[in-house]
């Protein structure tokens, strides 16, 4: 999706034009809440009926930020409501800023918030100031005003109130229907993009279907932080929650994110429809947003879309939904922009073999297990098809395969990717078509409804077509209760008291803690002694905002590493060195200096969002700049313990570190307590328990294979299934500071040999695991198949478990190998059980089993 800068933002709703409310594209009716004053001396632009300004709030400026309604000056930055009217271009500029209010490209129909944007002079920036009713009304249709927000309750009034659509007794089926079939074709037209418009006469408000919650609820066109609930809770990013290999915290994380959600869409603060969890496997350590997906393994990741969309998507006592979830991005897309070509233009050219065996089987669980009401189609074609317009994957294979009775929605611009990067049509009645047909209910965008009529008038789809794609949307806007009276869902009294709990807070820590994982730990210098002076530096040591990845809210607080460190460590001093760029190394003495003088030294090396992000891939997976030299200074300045953290999103290659640190720990992006965890398992509070989500590789792999080869087998091989080569640290490692024992319980229960066809059904493995050391700790058990056939991958994940232990306690893990396990997936793309041997693998523990 398209990463915008959203950090203050709101959701038309049924709110009236009270302070906070957003600034909205409505049909102009001379109603108070669009008429707009000029204020020449103060410029500012009023709202006449109660003098509350534009205002774009304190919080952000940056492209993107969302409008919306304010008391004028109740902040310290009055100048964000100062605003100028050009009467030759017909702007209204941010003095400020000279930033423009924008029509925004993502819709401009009734109900579309209105952003702030660079000047550009477009025509969706030019606004006409009508003197005789006091409106400024809209370049691209003059008939839309700027407002102040719907008034508009569902199903309340004389003329709806007794409709089918609004009998909270009848089926929703039956309820969509009769909805649907009272709304004029226009009317349905509007409802095709993510900025869905107002359908008054029906009582049907404007909805914005863009919300996001990657790891916690986050800014974008749906939601926006200030008012009554200025943060979030901003947990881990999700390659942590992979390294964590602890699904049932998943779940807990996936409830507290969806609480929170209802609390602020009561509010009027987000909706209720988010773009969350990215499930993309995690294919090529170049790619910018592997940090938002749970790893490399499409076990793991199944495992996780599961937990998470139970969490977010639990039903209240009246099955109304809590929150809905899109599983992104379907299908095969894991490239942002590499050697000249970005995802908009990218053809993935996938195997059968491959899409069915390594980019489906997360989307499926999605579909299967975890009932995901939504899937988002991604930019890219794939074999040739846009995403967006491939009926072979969204209708046969999601829709008929699968049985998904959701919604597909387009990643935000994709459908005119379709005409216009992938040239796969020439016009927009095609592209609609091709859309729509395809298997994409929902525009994020305004292709569809620029251009849906146009495609009636020439045939290429039918009102009928529409209303198909509106019955999906609108089930789940009835399932989530927004036609329903408000009190009959418990979710109602959800409020700001359930928002950044104290509750929430020790999550966003514990998931944090287990996530980091222990790489090295030489003569067991870690954990350290508090008492002991330390230095504390590198580029990252001090990151706030970067321990959060992307796709992030407004957190209540950011700890970082040195902070952390500080709380725990008697004596600290800091030198930064460099920034993660690290091209400037004046900053290496200050800190070669700390070193000697101190007696043991923390470096905190990494990427952040200038290495790594949406629409941002890195051409080499080496620390950035003079990184690497940095920490050879600091080796060359001390004999005393070296301990190095890594914080990044992707793998990179601490070949160095490996060879000269004595510690080495990889935390991720770990959220808003991120410096808290590190600085625990750094001194010995919490036993770091995580595992590699990822194979780190060694820096010339992005030399031997072209990021653009799809391909898992293509050499050297992609992911610890396929790679053949000698991995830095492979997938799934992870130290702790006590040590563990394993072995099978029952081992001569167990079968040797079955027949492929007949005998063949769960087979379940018994493990018991000790605690052998002296601490207590946590560890995630991990088991693999692996098949005797030389096109099968080296091993596979098919369970995993995570147990706590103290000292001498034992535990006993069950593990069941289903048919799935023991299937391999042949070159023509389907799941075969094959004669051969078969052994299963458990932390040193194996058991082959024959089929024949």
């Amino acid at each position: 999706m398209i990463n915008y800068v959203y950090l203050i933002l709101c959701i038309p709703l049924v709110l009236g034009y009270d302070d906070g409310t957003n600034v909205q594209l409505w049909t102009c009716d001379g109603g108070p809440r669009q008429q707009w004053m000029m204020d020449s001396q103060s410029q500012e632009i009023k709202l006449k009926s109660d003098g509350n300004c534009l205002d774009i709030t304190n919080w952000s400026k940056g492209n993107g930020a969302n409008i919306y309604i304010w008391e004028c000056h109740p902040d310290d930055q009055p100048q964000n409501q100062q605003w100028s009217y050009n009467s030759t271009t017909y702007t209204i500029a941010s003095k400020l800023s000279g930033k423009c209010v924008d029509g925004s490209e993502y819709g401009t129909s009734d109900g579309t918030n209105i952003q702030q944007w660079d000047c550009s002079g477009a025509d969706n920036q030019k606004w006409k100031y009508n003197s005789s009713d006091s409106t400024f009304r809209y370049g691209m249709d003059s008939t839309k005003c700027l407002d102040a927000g719907s008034t508009i309750t569902p199903c309340q009034g004389a003329a709806v109130e007794n409709l089918p659509f609004c009998n909270t007794k009848l089926d929703v089926a039956v309820r969509v229907k009769d909805l649907i079939s009272r709304m004029q074709l226009s009317e349905k037209i509007s409802q095709l993009g993510t900025g869905a418009g107002a359908i008054a006469r029906l009582t049907v408000p404007a909805y914005q279907w863009w919300s996001e919650a990657l790891h916690g609820v986050a800014g974008s066109p749906g939601v926006h932080f200030g008012g009554q609930i200025p943060n979030a809770t901003s947990f881990p990013q999700v390659i942590n929650l992979g390294a964590t290999f602890d699904m049932p915290l998943v779940y807990k994380m996936g409830k507290v994110i969806s609480t929170e959600a209802r609390a602020m869409y009561n509010q009027g603060q987000a909706g209720l429809t988010f773009f969350a969890p990215n499930i993309n496997l995690f294919r090529d350590p170049r790619w910018g947003r592997g940090q938002e997906t749970p790893g490399e393994d499409p076990y793991l990741i199944s495992q996780y879309v599961i937990n998470f969309a139970h969490g977010m998507q639990e039903n209240d006592a009246n099955k109304f939904m809590k929150t809905v979830v899109t599983c992104k991005h379907f299908a095969a897309y894991d490239l942002e922009n590499w050697n000249g070509t970005d995802r908009f233009h990218f053809n993935a050219i996938v195997s059968d073999q491959d899409l069915v065996e390594t980019y489906l089987p997360a989307f499926e669980a999605c579909v299967r297990e975890g009932k995901a009401a939504s899937i988002m189609c991604s930019y890219n074609a794939v074999n040739g098809v846009p995403s967006c317009a491939n009926s072979f994957l969204q209708n046969t294979i999601v829709r008929e395969q699968w049985g998904f009775e959701g919604y597909i929605v387009s990643d935000c611009g994709a459908i005119n990717c379709i005409t216009a990067t992938h040239h796969y049509t020439s016009n927009p009645a095609d592209t609609v078509a091709a859309g729509l047909l395809g298997g994409c209910d929902l525009d994020c965008g305004s292709y569809y409804p620029k251009n849906a009529q146009e495609a009636i008038n020439k045939k290429t789809i039918t009102e009928a077509d529409i209303d198909v794609t509106l019955t999906r949307l609108f089930t789940y806007r009835m399932r989530l209760g927004m036609f329903d009276p408000v009190n009959d869902s418990s979710y109602h009294s959800l409020s700001p008291a359930d928002v950044n709990t104290a509750d929430s807070q020790d999550l966003a820590l514990n998931l944090a803690q287990e996530s980091i994982v222990l790489l090295q730990n030489n003569k067991s210098v870690l954990p350290l002694d508090p008492k002991l002076s330390v230095a504390v530096m590198g580029p990252n040591s001090d990151a706030t905002t970067t321990m959060q990845g992307n796709y992030h809210g407004t957190a209540p607080f950011l700890i970082s590493p040195i902070d952390g460190i500080k709380s725990m460590a008697s004596n600290v001093t800091t030198a930064k060195g460099c920034d993660v760029k690290c091209t400037d190394d004046s900053g290496f003495k200050e800190a070669v200096t700390a070193a000697q003088n101190a007696q043991a030294v923390i470096v905190v090396v990494g990427l952040d969002q200038s290495q790594e992000s949406e629409g941002h891939d890195r051409s080499d997976i080496s620390l950035p700049g003079k990184q690497e030299d940095f920490l050879m200074a600091i080796r060359s300045a001390t004999k005393n313990p070296m301990v190095v953290v890594v914080m990044t999103g992707g793998p990179v290659d601490i070949s160095w570190a490996k060879a000269n640190a004595d510690a080495v720990l990889w935390c991720g992006y770990p959220g808003q307590s991120g410096g808290k965890a590190i600085a625990q398992v750094i001194y010995g509070e919490f036993n770091p328990s995580g595992r590699l989500p990822y194979t780190i590789y060694p820096k010339d792999y992005v030399n031997q294979i072209s990021f653009f080869d799809m391909g898992m087998r293509s050499k050297p091989g992609r992911t610890y299934k396929f790679y053949t080569g000698d991995a830095v640290y492979p997938f799934g490692y992870g130290l702790s500071y006590t040590t563990f024992n394993f072995t099978w319980t029952e081992y001569e229960k167990l079968p040797l040999k079955f027949q492929v066809l007949d005998e063949l059904s769960t087979v379940q493995y018994q493990v018991t695991v000790t605690n052998t050391g002296s601490k207590s700790g946590g560890i995630a058990v991990l088991a693999y198949m692996t098949y005797s056939d030389a096109n099968a991958p080296m091993k596979q994940l098919f369970g995993f478990q995570r147990v706590e232990l103290n000292p001498k306690e034992n535990a006993t893990l069950f593990f069941d190998a289903g048919v799935e396990a023991f299937q391999t997936v042949d070159e023509g793309g389907s799941k075969v059980l094959k004669p051969g041997s078969y052994t299963v693998r458990i932390e040193g523990l194996s058991h082959t089993i024959t089929l024949v």
